[in-house]
């Protein structure tokens, strides 16, 4: 079985902010349908058996705040105040009615997605790398994934039968070439990221030791791999050699350094009960059949007036893809 996972909040803030001016009926729809068209290339390329799409639930990141304060503290997260329901039309001011616009969009997306038998998930507190690492732990045996996401911390996790899709390259990431593309071995990724922190999410990293500084002092890193008690030791020993400050900083890190490897290791994701169950429904349950059809998902799209892009004609043939994945998973439910 192949399945394409699709980090669901990246895509859509993706296409929202480049499609910004689109308009269909009077409102604002780039998200919603830039979505549905980046998914419908993904799967063209891809062809995959099943689809998940996983989503940033309410108060998202709210584990890891917990254990790190500054944690996304640049995107003005107001984690005791945010609301689950949107409650006015985003009126009041232009960042409210950006809000109201994505999440309005996000909403729509999903019941797209409903209709289009691809699973999805959302859950409280819980950020979409977490459900998605989750998802990859516990897949089936012999399950094939392959991840569609810009996010910097999903190379960690390819391996023999996990690979990545960004736009950034050419290549689908996987085991194989992950050291053609990067320049160092996998093993190394997840330790790479902990001494660079992530200014994204505003995880601090370690002042004066990038990567590039680290492969140039150890260029075994780039063919071997290393544990961080192998690059104190082998810092003591180029300390005696030549004293740079690089050397000093590496062996006096081990804390900070653990505290990024805790919120940073997708092998060990923030996750609870409530998305656990979610995430093994995923895995292992058989898709509902009932109330869900393409036709419907078709009559959506020309209510949503979403013909002004794509010719009513065409309508049928934009939506073909999903027939696959459809039948694929009614295949599984009777094998199952």
């Amino acid at each position: 079985m192949k399945t394409l996972i699709v980090d669901g909040q990246w895509c859509l803030k993706k296409n929202f902010f480049k499609r910004k001016g689109m308009k269909a009926n009077g409102e604002l729809c780039g998200g919603t349908f830039g979505f549905l068209e980046s998914l419908k290339a993904v799967l063209n390329r891809v062809l995959p058996d099943r689809v998940v799409v996983m989503w940033d639930g309410y108060k998202s990141g709210l584990l890891r705040y917990n254990e790190y304060k500054p944690y996304k503290s640049n995107r003005d997260k107001d984690w005791e105040a945010e609301d689950r329901v949107i409650v006015t039309d985003g009126t009041e001011s232009e960042e409210a009615r950006e809000k109201f616009d994505f999440l309005r969009q996000k909403k729509r997306v999903q019941e797209y997605l409903e209709e289009l038998f691809i699973r999805q998930a959302e859950v409280d507190h819980i950020e979409a790398d977490d459900l998605i690492a989750y998802y990859i732990l516990n897949r089936r045996p012999g399950e094939e994934i392959i991840i569609h996401s810009r996010d910097g911390d999903f190379p960690q996790l390819v391996s023999e039968n996990v690979s990545v899709l960004t736009p950034d390259k050419f290549k689908i990431v996987t085991d194989k070439n992950f050291k053609e593309l990067y320049g160092y071995t996998l093993e190394n990724e997840l330790l790479f990221k902990c001494f660079e922190g992530d200014t994204s999410d505003c995880i601090e990293g370690i002042s004066g030791v990038t990567k590039r500084q680290l492969m140039l002092r150890f260029p075994d890193m780039a063919n071997e791999k290393y544990t961080y008690d192998r690059l104190v030791e082998e810092a003591y020993e180029k300390k005696e050699v030549k004293k740079l400050k690089i050397y000093d900083k590496i062996i006096e890190c081990r804390a900070e350094l653990y505290r990024n490897a805790k919120l940073m290791n997708l092998r060990a994701p923030f996750i609870n009960e409530e998305a656990k169950r979610e995430v093994m429904a995923l895995v292992n349950g058989k898709i509902s059949f009932d109330d869900r059809s393409i036709k419907k998902g078709m009559s959506m799209f020309i209510k949503d007036g979403y013909t002004q892009f794509v010719d009513i004609e065409m309508v049928d043939y934009f939506f073909s893809v999903f027939y696959n994945i459809m039948n694929k998973e009614k295949e599984f439910s009777l094998n199952s």
